[in-house]
C-alpha cells in the first residue's frame, strides 16, 4: 500500500535589499504582498520596493503544505480584518 503525501510548495520571503522591509512573499509562483508596507512597484529591470524604491530580492524560507498554506492564508485575512476593524473604530471615535 503506497501512502500519498501533499506535494510541497515553495515558499520566498520578498525583501528589500535597501531597507529590509518585507514586501510580500512568493507562494508556489503567486505574489502575496505585505498588507503593512506599500505595494512594491514595477520597474525597467523588475520590481522595486514600494516603501524605498530599493531593489527585491528573494530568500527561500520552508515550504509548506497546501493545507498549511490555507491555514496561513486564512490567518492573515483574519488578522487583516481585525487591524481595520480597530482602525475603522479609532477613526470612528
Amino acid at each position: 500500500m503506497a501512502v500519498r503525501v501533499p506535494r510541497l510548495i515553495q515558499v520566498f520571503n520578498v525583501q528589500c535589499v535597501m531597507c529590509g522591509r518585507a514586501a510580500g512573499q512568493l507562494m508556489n509562483g503567486t505574489f502575496v504582498p505585505n498588507q503593512r508596507v506599500r505595494t512594491p512597484v514595477p520597474g525597467k529591470n523588475g520590481s522595486r520596493c514600494g516603501e524605498c524604491g530599493g531593489n527585491l530580492y528573494l530568500e527561500p524560507d520552508e515550504s509548506v503544505t497546501p493545507f498549511m498554506a490555507t491555514q496561513i492564508a486564512a490567518q492573515r485575512t483574519a488578522a487583516q480584518q481585525q487591524a481595520q476593524a480597530v482602525t475603522e473604530s479609532l477613526k470612528a471615535a
